[in-house]
């Protein structure tokens, strides 16, 4: 009997982890939809009818939706509407159904910037994104934002791309002050928004970082005035570089990124090969977005 209630208890608490059912729903994320961006206290809400929420939102990179809003939230709102969250790692595949998980905080991604319609199931159990017109897949420009740029773009700050979408480089336009705090981002907080942990970071030494998820801001043990390596990874850890040495002593995927770029040789005449963003090999590339490597060119497309 014990064993029927406790199973009893199991399902009526999975059921009601997703009973919401035309209770309001809100969202805030990355473009022209939200104004202003990523504001918990300033969402935008779903339509409910027929048992499935929507909501049409313009120029979409990255969202958040949740069940609580913070519109009467003091401070900024993020606690209350990161209480009721649900969130997924979507994926590139556009009109399918995802399933959703309660406490999920790091942001949906999009395949792509672009206008979509955004269903969710009633109770909450999936999402499913749903393309309006063409989609944006390239990848944005990388630059250092923080207290000696006033946290805005600035082209001075701009890094260059090494390895396409993974190593980007920059030397300093101007020494970086120990203690000024800054990120590497792209022009809107969207696909790349990469910090620390709060720690001073040593020159001279790789360390850990992290994209995604609003990381804390980094900053230096001491003043710094070289060359800035980044070893991005858009789903999470990534690796930083302040070299001092002139690349006498650097990380071992600092100097692979190097001889790429000088050994590479140009053969633009070979046939396209594909790869799907797992870096498995595609014969036939359709219904997705994919890696496509034609000589010493690497793009991503959309089939």
């Amino acid at each position: 009997m014990k064993k029927f209630y406790a199973l009893a208890a199991a399902a009526f608490m999975a059921v009601s982890a997703f009973a919401q059912n035309g209770a309001p729903l809100y969202a805030t994320g990355a473009g022209p939809a939200f104004e202003p961006a990523w504001s918990p206290k300033a969402p935008a809400v779903f339509k409910y009818a027929d048992g499935v929420y929507t909501l049409e939102l313009e120029g979409l990179t990255q969202f958040k939706i949740s069940t609580a809003s913070g519109v009467d939230a003091e401070g900024d709102g993020w606690v209350e509407f990161n209480g009721g969250v649900y969130g997924c790692n979507y994926g590139t595949e556009l009109g399918v159904a995802v399933a959703l998980e309660a406490g999920f905080e790091n942001n949906i991604e999009t395949p792509g910037a672009g206008d979509y319609t955004v269903t969710v199931a009633g109770d909450l159990s999936t999402i499913t994104l749903t393309a309006k017109g063409e989609i944006d897949t390239s990848f944005p420009a990388v630059y250092v934002r923080g207290g000696m740029n006033g946290w805005g773009v600035d082209e001075a700050w701009q890094m260059k791309e090494v390895v396409p979408e993974t190593v980007f480089s920059i030397t300093v336009p101007a020494p970086i002050v120990a203690g000024d705090e800054f990120k590497f981002a792209d022009d809107a907080w969207n696909k790349i928004n990469c910090g620390g942990d709060g720690e001073a970071i040593m020159v001279d030494t790789e360390t850990e970082v992290f994209n995604g998820g609003n990381p804390k801001n980094i900053k230096l043990e001491e003043e710094f005035d070289g060359t800035i390596w980044l070893n991005l990874n858009l789903d999470g850890a990534a690796y930083v570089y302040f070299d001092t040495t002139g690349g006498e002593d650097v990380p071992e995927w600092v100097t692979d990124a190097l001889a790429g770029v000088k050994g590479v040789e140009v053969d633009n005449n070979v046939a396209p090969v594909y790869y799907n963003l797992q870096g498995i090999k595609v014969a036939n590339p359709e219904n997705g977005i994919f890696i496509q490597v034609k000589g010493n060119k690497v793009s991503k497309v959309v089939r």
